[in-house]
């Protein structure tokens, strides 16, 4: 019967990559290829990562989301979160003084789960300039960019749950504006063999996109545009399996790895690794493969329970290259659900 299972599971996750990142056109394959296309897509936002736990652990999150930012990296883990609901928000400051804001909240039951999120991406006021005003015009513009969402899991068996989220997304530059529906999809699967899990989501799935309304005047000797270019969304799948050794009664070591697959940049691998020590602090690290430059990060969290109520605190440090080191940080709520006197109920890691 596990046997079973797993066939079908596997030969599902390799289909559906194939969906999730084929173009709407047959002409268009060789966007299989994401290494052949890079820079062709849009909404580069929505692939900032969100979690300081998952940065740190090199991205390498699609079978370890079973916490508050699960609605994000594999909506499936929301059937394995530690408490029936659960609060979670998280900022990055990102490069050039970007600041992206993260929350998100879910409610789970035995067989179902429920959950909203929303993100959103600060520019501040950014100076205009022209080809007669290179040191600026004193007048100044934003761009800023946010989505809003929902989900839905369930778990198909003990071991087996899907998730689903549908997403909009706005993106307002100056005066111009684009808008797209999106969607999510994962599952997670626990083998059964200690808290071996297999993850798969593809994310950013939805058509083209383009700006509303009509493109500015072209200078003197040039053909304006009759309208905008349309690119397509950011979409990415990903594959990851994860486990957590016990080496002693106190200290337990959670490795995850993951296959990255997105529709306009090559593959990686991503790795991670965290210890955990009494279940209160731990300590994590992770890398992603082939990427130019980068590509390292590393992080702690603070666990607390108090008052029938899961407390953790995360930050995370992502070596960015040419932009320089990115912080995150995530907080983490959970109330723990009171279990009847007498009754054991098996509680899954953080």
């Amino acid at each position: 019967m596990v046997a079973r299972i797993l066939r079908r599971l596997w030969a599902l996750a390799l289909v559906l990559p194939l969906i999730a990142t084929a173009p709407a056109s047959a002409g268009d394959l060789i966007r299989l290829f994401g290494e052949e296309n890079a820079g062709t897509a849009s909404a580069q936002f929505l692939r900032i990562p969100v979690g300081a736990r998952a940065v740190a652990l090199g991205q390498s999150y699609s079978a370890v989301a079973t916490d508050g930012a699960a609605i994000f990296w594999n909506p499936a883990g929301l059937m394995r979160t530690p408490g029936r609901s659960n609060w979670f928000a998280s900022h990055v400051a990102w490069a050039a003084d970007i600041d992206l804001d993260y929350a998100a909240y879910h409610r789970r039951g035995q067989n179902f789960a429920h959950g909203l999120m929303f993100g959103a991406l600060r520019s501040g006021d950014i100076l205009r300039t022209d080809e007669l005003h290179q040191e600026g015009t004193g007048q100044y513009f934003n761009a800023n960019q946010f989505f809003v969402g929902g989900s839905l899991a369930r778990a198909m068996t003990d071991r087996f749950s899907i998730g689903m989220t549908v997403k909009f997304f706005q993106e307002n530059l100056d005066q111009y504006q684009m808008r797209a529906l999106l969607a999510d999809m994962g599952i997670l699967y626990y083998v059964g063999l200690g808290d071996l899990r297999i993850g798969f989501s593809v994310r950013n799935f939805g058509g083209d996109m383009s700006p509303a309304g009509t493109p500015p005047p072209a200078p003197d000797g040039y053909v304006a545009a009759r309208e905008f270019q349309a690119f397509p969304a950011p979409t990415v799948g990903a594959y990851g399996v994860a486990r957590t050794w016990d080496l002693s009664p106190k200290i337990a070591l959670l490795t995850t790895a993951d296959f990255n697959h997105p529709s306009d940049y090559s593959e990686s691998f991503r790795l991670g690794g965290e210890l955990g020590l009494r279940r209160q602090l731990f300590l994590r690290a992770g890398f992603e493969t082939n990427r130019p430059e980068g590509g390292l990060a590393a992080g702690f969290g603070l666990q607390l329970e108090r008052h029938q109520m899961r407390i953790r605190v995360d930050y995370a440090y992502a070596d960015m290259g040419s932009f320089g080191g990115i912080h995150h940080f995530s907080l983490d709520l959970s109330p723990l659900w009171r279990r009847p006197a007498g009754v054991a109920v098996a509680e899954d890691r953080p």
